[in-house]
């Protein structure tokens, strides 16, 4: 029972209960974000190439984002295509900076796993900052609208103020998620220097990054996701004033509301 559920809600949406489309579920994670990488990677680093592949990235970024949001609220087009907007534009232009910073304070010299993890912090900030931003911008009007407050599978009404800690909770995953990507790369190049097997050559060092990749993106959204449950709580003093004195069906004070924090 346990499995098949777990399999049902990597498939089915909890609020709208209709089937999340395969490259935006969670559980594709790695495999839709690989060729991204390759061609992030192994493509020249011009400014035309850094721009496209980040309008890529973050383009499918925020199609997961809106996908596993809470669905309560409905968004327009004209909303939909506003928070799109604002969010890839950001997280480009964020990007941009990212790079101007590995390629001033970066390192290109030195052992592979030394540059992985000097580079690797410098563009940290700039990929947490952009992870954050894109969820945060296209979830932005769910904290306008509000999110639906449940107690014992009963919904008692829509409350912005859970609505402000889903968001934000989601888009903390998403900040800390560039931390196993980058660090756990400069570890397992480290690895691979410790036991003289270090590739020889462009093509391999890129072949060994795309096997070391693969590692990466599979725990990465693991580890970030695992910081907060999908279903939160929150307690009656946070929220809206209508909410501090419902009782239950039994007539007992709720204390505490469940509601679906998206992913």
């Amino acid at each position: 029972m346990c499995i098949r559920d777990r399999i049902y809600n990597t498939i089915f949406h909890p609020d709208t209960k209709q089937k999340i489309s395969y490259p935006f579920r969670m559980c594709a994670f790695m495999p839709t974000n690989l060729p991204i990488m390759f061609g992030m990677l192994c493509t020249p680093q011009t400014i035309v190439n850094v721009v496209f592949w980040q309008w890529i990235n973050q383009t499918y970024n925020a199609c997961p984002n809106y996908n596993n949001r809470n669905a309560t609220s409905s968004f327009t087009n004209k909303e939909l295509g506003i928070a799109y907007t604002g969010a890839v534009s950001t997280s480009i232009s964020i990007a941009l900076v990212g790079r101007w910073l590995s390629k001033r304070f970066g390192v290109q010299t030195g052992s592979i796993s030394s540059q992985r993890f000097r580079n690797g912090l410098v563009s940290l900030v700039a990929l947490s900052c952009a992870g954050f931003l894109n969820l945060f911008l296209i979830r932005y009007n769910e904290m306008n609208k509000g999110v639906m407050l449940m107690h014992k599978d009963r919904e008692y009404g829509i409350s912005k103020a859970a609505a402000r800690k889903a968001v934000v909770s989601s888009a903390c995953t998403r900040a800390v998620l560039p931390i196993p990507l980058t660090m756990l790369t400069a570890v397992c190049w480290k690895l691979i220097e410790m036991v003289r097997m270090t590739p020889k050559g462009r093509s391999g060092v890129i072949a060994a990054d795309m096997l070391i990749l693969v590692f990466t993106l599979t725990v990465s959204m693991p580890i970030a996701l695992s910081l907060f449950k999908q279903e939160l709580t929150i307690n009656k003093d946070k929220l809206e004033p209508e909410f501090r004195n419902i009782k239950d069906a039994n007539g007992n004070l709720i204390t505490q509301f469940n509601f679906n924090k998206g992913l």
